[in-house]
């Protein structure tokens, strides 16, 4: 179950005053949900400090105990060198009542040398320290780094803005649909046939940049290391393709849950909507659903999510969510 930010800053809250916070916190979510801000509130939290407003950015709240790690920029990996320098904040004396903190932000980016390096302040976490690692590709990480920490998953909430054009015109196609009242199975099937289509084009284009990506490393590498290096290379990129996808299909999908969302604020005459653009379609779908059948749409995108964080064959879970939803 994942929780919107708000929510999940309010848990963390109650864990505090009860004394309960945990050593290291893994914050997951995709883009925009809200990472950076949480770890930023539960540092303030942890270490109120005298500032009179709180941050902005996280880089705010970089000090001599609260060390922030993220991928080098040419790299993008987080190096053990890196490492090695969290530890040794972690590792200071700090004064009465100050915690210390590690983030590490894209902690997908640690590579198996600096992962490694970084279990044992996991499992012997120095006094007066947390830990917190920020990533949207949580599978990318080591289980014994996953099995050592509290999870947090929070909720995406995709920007209008950054809407791309084949995610525009999949929405205008759901906005034609909707104000011309078209339900039903051929209709529910010609869309999933057209979120298909995104899904494979979103999947191409990530295919495509990381091949060229690997390519340029091994042409970099080839002859400064042994085969054994590039291969194990190979494995990697094939990890970060598949992960990178299931990112960009969970943000896409996030679209749906927002079209729903959307129609029932504007059932209950709520001023406020996600895709404002679509007001029209998604007021039109309010008028001509009733509460509990919107809910029950509602419901068939999110168990769809949740079926496609599972091994279920994409192809036929799509078509059962997408007939639900909007047959």
């Amino acid at each position: 179950m994942s929780f919107r930010y708000e929510r999940a800053l309010e848990l963390i809250e109650g864990a505090r005053k009860k004394g309960r916070l945990a050593h290291a916190y893994l914050l997951m979510g995709p883009p925009g949900s809200g990472k950076e801000r949480l770890a930023m509130r539960m540092i303030e939290m942890a270490n109120p400090g005298d500032r009179l407003v709180p941050a902005e950015t996280i880089e705010e709240l970089r000090s001599g105990f609260v060390s922030i790690v993220a991928p080098e920029s040419r790299s993008r990996k987080i190096s053990v060198d890196a490492i090695r320098e969290v530890e040794h904040t972690l590792q200071m004396a700090a004064p009465s009542g100050v915690t210390k903190f590690a983030v590490i932000r894209d902690a997908d980016c640690m590579g198996d040398a600096a992962s490694n390096a970084f279990l044992k302040t996991l499992e012997e976490p120095p006094p007066s320290s947390r830990v917190l690692l920020l990533t949207s590709r949580p599978e990318m990480l080591l289980e014994t780094i996953l099995s050592r920490c509290i999870r947090v998953p929070l909720a995406g909430r995709v920007v209008p803005e950054s809407v791309s054009e084949e995610v525009k015109r999949f929405l205008d196609l759901l906005a034609e649909q909707a104000q011309k009242n078209r339900r039903g199975l051929s209709i529910g099937l010609m869309l999933t046939s057209a979120f298909s289509t995104l899904l494979k084009k979103e999947k191409e284009a990530v295919e495509k940049a990381n091949d060229e990506a690997e390519r340029a490393e091994t042409a970099l590498y080839r002859n400064k290391t042994d085969g054994t290096y590039l291969k194990d290379r190979e494995k990697y990129w094939q990890g970060v393709t598949a992960s990178e996808y299931l990112d960009r299909r969970n943000r896409i999908l996030e679209y749906l849950v927002i079209w729903f969302g959307d129609a029932l604020r504007q059932q209950q005459g709520a001023p406020e909507l996600d895709l404002p653009a679509y007001a029209a379609a998604t007021g039109s779908l309010a008028r001509q659903c009733s509460l509990e059948d919107l809910t029950r749409r509602l419901a068939s995108v999110e168990a769809l999510r949740d079926h496609l964080n599972t091994n279920a064959n994409e192809a036929l879970a799509l078509e059962v969510a997408f007939v639900k939803a909007f047959g």
